[in-house]
């Protein structure tokens, strides 16, 4: 006992010289590179021009303002703290008042320039005005009850939700949509009407929650893994020209920081700062030491942290509902564990299923929830005792293997695979993501998202089911995470160019219009081509940026036609299909081409029939009133997947352009099955009194074919490949003088 004593005074001492010696701040030297603009808005904020930052309160360890001071603190206001020793920016930090609005709608007033805090993506994807950074770190939703409690067997039909907290009030509508939403002041007073039983449940920063349940009094509250929700823990600021500069430098600076420097800050404010207990909380915490003091001080303090830990490891450990595979937070946890003792070949695998979604509907939840229940006994009867399996979400599942070898491991889905495709309904195609673990010191999400990243590769490929993170798609990751960091600065430098692909009239090979293609250009000359970056800005909600970005390109460039006598023509532009959910779409585009002062009839709104068909009520409406304002409608890639008809008697279009795998045969059977294909979908679209653009022309075969038809125009490399502004400028005026 006395060795045990010794042992805990030596640990608590050598963590307070750790404390002392090694303090929050960690090293800032960095070798950033700014632009002259960026250096200049810099010195800018050492001017009594500094950056007011937006903090809220009462979220620590994230952040808070204690009552009646000027202090903040909080990882949140650490990030910034070191952002601004890297970069020189000087930042004024005020409290956001979570009592009468959230940190968004503070963005929106204009009351600070930027939040840090964490956010919901897709609030700012509903606001062009707003602007996110790179994220810094992963934050989740969680909800927390009393033990042995289920949300759904409801008693007072309310969930808890702290003022200001929007992720927490609309995942609280999410998972709970027929809960009244109560708001409360602070965390702490969240957390006390759910141990009051004034609510069911309470939706909570898992930061925040996981620091809370550390308190004593909330030792009957635990949280419910299968509610938890992610989101992006991210810095925040209004899209102006200035705060665009600002935020790049941001980035530029997260960037730098990387998950070392950030997880050191996180240590410091969990591990080394333990929940602050008060008077009473104390004397709650250890009204049983207080009774049995005379056992012995140190026994007891060893039963208790042993206690505390048990508990601890309980409420993270918890198991899936459904399966009864681990959680995902369990599952982390686990995994850690293993990696701390194994020197085996590990091996994160990432598997789901197509059409799950489906199948729910068709046959009801309760036969869903029996479908996961079958797909996790499969999977464990392959696998090995120590081997870990984890449903995370819906139809996500996660398995931690040890094997030999990467072959072993690849035979063994294989085996599954089909086993679950006999067993399983045939629609229910399996896709597997392998990383095999060689860098323990990365966190256990990151090993995931490798894992998910190959296969998310071969996601809805009928012949590869299974794909292995390998350095290819490392560099393809770090280079997805490069681009979304250099888009700001991109816009600001204009590196986005605009390319303009001619149509011509089939007849009389005159240009009568074209189509706007963005183009990545470096300083250096390199291209970036769109395959690489457009996906990639649609799932961050960065596409919206630069489809309007392309609109303002073009609108200038016609703009200069005019001015210059030259007559325009008409000139398409893509949109892709997330600007179908931000209900200022159609007035931005309304006001952009007027700002211009150009007709409404120049600009042709395109979007393929994939878009289209997504939505369609939601389509018709929108593309509908853009119409009404004197914009051409094109439906771009008609009959590249499934055409629905139907779409074409409803939707409010001018032209359909007629997708380039038509061409792209190679068989004299399939050329004939195309051509009549051609032929009846050009007697169709003049039925229905529109005009047909067939992509992708590249020979005079296909071109004297589509003439002998009536096909209206063509676009494609037979007459011009995408041109630059200036040789697409000559090409229509000596087109003009022709």
């Amino acid at each position: 006992m006395k060795k045990i004593t010794q042992f805990i005074l030596t640990m608590t001492i050598t963590s307070l010289i750790i404390v002392i010696l090694f303090p929050t701040q960690t090293s800032a030297k960095s070798t950033l590179e700014f632009t002259d603009e960026e250096k200049a808005f810099i010195q800018s904020t050492n001017q009594d021009q500094a950056l007011k930052i937006g903090i809220i309160p009462h979220t620590f360890p994230l952040s808070d303002c204690p009552p009646d001071s000027d202090g903040y603190v909080g990882i949140n206001v650490e990030m910034l703290k070191l952002i601004s020793q890297k970069t020189g920016l000087q930042f004024e930090y005020g409290r956001i008042p979570i009592e009468n609005e959230t940190p968004y709608q503070s963005l929106i007033n204009n009351e600070f320039t930027f939040v840090a805090g964490t956010i919901r993506l897709e609030s700012f994807m509903k606001n062009p005005n707003l602007i996110l950074s790179q994220r810094f770190c992963d934050g989740s939703s969680i909800c927390i009850a009393l033990k042995n409690t289920n949300p759904k067997d409801a008693k007072t039909n309310k969930v808890a939700v702290m003022s200001g907290y929007q992720a927490g009030m609309d995942f609280s509508k999410t998972k709970f949509p027929n809960h009244e939403v109560v708001f409360y002041r602070t965390n702490q007073d969240v957390m006390k009407a759910v141990r009051n039983g004034e609510v069911d449940c309470a939706m909570i920063s898992r930061y925040v929650g996981i620091y809370e349940l550390e308190n004593p009094l909330n030792d009957k509250l635990i949280i419910l893994a299968p509610y938890q929700t992610v989101v992006d823990s991210c810095i925040m600021g209004l899209n102006t020209q200035e705060n665009t500069i600002a935020m790049s430098i941001i980035n530029k600076a997260l960037s730098d920081i990387g998950d070392e420097e950030y997880n050191h800050i996180q240590i410091n404010f969990t591990i080394t700062n333990p929940y602050d207990l008060t008077l009473y909380e104390f004397l709650y915490k250890y009204r049983y030491v207080i009774f049995v003091c005379t056992v012995g001080f140190t026994a007891f303090t060893y039963l208790l942290i042993k206690l505390f830990r048990t508990q601890k490891d309980k409420a993270i450990l918890s198991k899936d509902s459904v399966t009864g595979a681990y959680s995902e937070l369990g599952f982390e946890l686990a995994v850690k564990k293993v990696l701390q003792k194994s020197h085996s070949s590990l091996f994160i695998t990432v598997f789901d299923m197509s059409y799950f979604s489906s199948y729910n509907e068709l046959h009801g939840k309760d036969k869903g929830d029996e479908l996961l229940k079958k797909i996790v006994e499969i999977v464990c009867s392959f696998i090995s005792e120590q081997d870990i399996i984890c449903r995370s979400y819906a139809d996500n599942f996660i398995v931690l293997s040890c094997k030999d070898n990467l072959e072993s491991l690849i035979q063994e889905i294989k085996a599954a695979n089909a086993f679950l495709n006999e067993l399983l309904d045939s629609r229910m195609v399996f896709s597997f993501g392998i990383y095999q673990i060689t860098d323990y010191s990365i966190p256990v999400s990151k090993m995931i998202d490798f894992a998910s990243i190959a296969k998310k590769k071969i996601k809805g490929d009928a012949d590869n089911y299974i794909c292995v993170f390998n350095d290819e798609l490392r560099k393809k990751n770090i280079n997805d995470v490069k681009m979304l960091a250099s888009f700001n600065k991109a816009i600001a430098n204009k590196e986005f160019v605009a390319y303009y692909q001619p149509k011509f009239d089939v007849n009389t090979q005159k240009v009568i219009g074209a189509e706007a293609l963005v183009r990545w250009i470096l300083n250096d000359g390199t291209v970036i081509p769109p395959i690489q970056f457009i996906e990639l800005f649609e799932k961050n909600g960065q596409i919206q940026r630069l489809d309007f970005y392309m609109l303002e390109q073009t609108c200038m460039f016609q703009k200069s036609l005019i001015e210059n006598n030259i007559q325009p023509i008409p000139i398409s532009i893509n949109f892709s299909r997330v600007h179908l959910y931000n209900e200022d779409f159609v007035s931005h585009i309304k006001e952009t081409v007027e700002r211009f002062n150009i007709p409404k009839y120049l600009i042709e709104i395109e979007c393929t029939e994939t878009v289209m068909t997504y939505n369609t009520e939601l389509s018709i409406e929108i593309l509908g009133q853009l119409r009404e304002l004197g914009f051409k409608i094109a439906m771009d890639d008609f009959g590249k997947a499934y055409s629905a008809l139907n779409t074409l008697r409803s939707m409010p279009l001018d032209i359909v352009k007629l997708d380039s795998d038509f061409f792209n045969t190679s068989s004299i059977e399939e050329i004939k099955k195309s051509r009549k294909i051609i032929q009846a979908i050009v007697s169709l679209v003049h039925d229905l009194s529109l005009k047909l653009v067939a992509e992708g022309v590249e020979t005079e075969k296909q071109y004297l074919f589509l003439k002998d038809i009536g096909c209206d125009y063509i676009q494609g490399y037979y007459f011009s490949k995408p041109l630059e502004e200036k040789v697409f400028l000559d090409l229509i005026t000596k087109n003009r003088k022709d």
